[in-house]
């Protein structure tokens, strides 16, 4: 047995919705995990190892979502076994793009495998979103920065905003997993117009404020009345939790992508520690644990090597 090839993968993670952005907004953090793939001379099947978070509760065959995403690539092309060794930094199923992260590392790793590859990063991106379900994690992923993206037909259209240089991100991440699909599933039909008109100029706020730096908009922009209404049953505390953010430094504060984590958007600085211990506390004012990380905004998105 030998190893023929090898590719490595790495992958930041994001956050999605951003207050106002429901499935549209997305931006790329400071926190990567790794994946290498190891084609061997022998065929069979895939093999997965895992190292951090999910080591041991995630699947190790073809089930993975590493390994089903790269088959959509490589799509019987060859049988060689492949070996997948991925280390994870991302927390699972807080709302921070580690099901994206997963999908976009098998992607763009079984398309190097494949060089020249059969498929366009923009039809990888396409893939991605489809396995997703949605545009806003896989976006950001794929390109870095903070990105507006949408679902057209069957690809997907995004634009990249420029962040003022001084903007960062606190998270609080609560010791508790919140899959996507029950968060989706308490979600209604339809919403009034009145709420649908008011996160649209909450989005456009936003935008400005990230852009321009125009901090004490943050907190007006984070606003929604969307999806963070209907999901805060499921989050003990997350009233008290954005409260406390913003009353502890110049912010805007939401749920990150579908939660439980909670999302502080400010400047660079001092403050940020002080926004961080606020929101621990008013978690663990409802008996949840809880931990923040000051996590930076990451420019570049999927890197690949090999």
């Amino acid at each position: 047995m030998s190893v023929l090839q090898k590719v490595k993968v790495t992958v930041p993670a994001s956050t999605s919705n951003i207050g106002p952005g429901f499935d549209c907004l997305g931006m790329a953090l400071g926190l990567r995990n790794e994946l290498v793939v190891e084609k061997h001379s022998e065929d069979g099947p895939s093999v997965v190892e895992v190292r951090g978070e999910g080591a041991g509760s995630l699947p190790e065959d073809k089930t993975n979502l590493m390994v089903r995403a790269a088959a959509t690539v490589i799509a019987g092309r060859f049988s060689n076994r492949l070996v997948f060794k991925a280390v994870n930094r991302i927390p699972l199923a807080r709302g921070l793009g580690s099901s994206s992260a997963a999908i976009v590392a098998g992607l763009f790793a079984a398309s190097r495998l494949l060089e020249p590859s059969p498929l366009t990063e923009e039809q990888l991106l396409d893939y991605a979103a489809v396995m997703e379900g949605h545009p806003d994690n896989v976006t950001p992923a794929v390109g870095g920065g903070v990105t507006i993206s949408i679902r057209e037909r069957k690809s997907v259209r995004s634009l990249t905003l420029k962040p003022h240089k001084d903007l960062t991100t606190v998270v609080c991440i609560p010791d508790f997993q919140l899959e996507t699909a029950k968060a989706r599933a308490v979600l209604p039909d339809t919403v009034l117009r009145e709420a649908a008109v008011e996160n649209v100029a909450r989005a456009m706020l936003l935008a400005s404020a990230i852009e321009r730096g125009r901090w004490e908009d943050l907190a007006a922009a984070m606003g929604d009345r969307l999806h963070q209404p209907y999901r805060a049953p499921l989050i003990p505390g997350l009233r008290d939790v954005l409260k406390a953010a913003e009353a502890a430094g110049v912010c805007g504060a939401a749920l990150s992508g579908s939660g439980p984590t909670v999302l502080a958007l400010c400047r660079k600085g001092p403050q940020t520690k002080a926004i961080g211990e606020a929101m621990v506390k008013a978690f663990a004012a409802h008996q949840i644990a809880s931990r923040a990380e000051v996590l930076p905004v990451e420019r570049a998105g999927v890197r690949v090597e090999g």
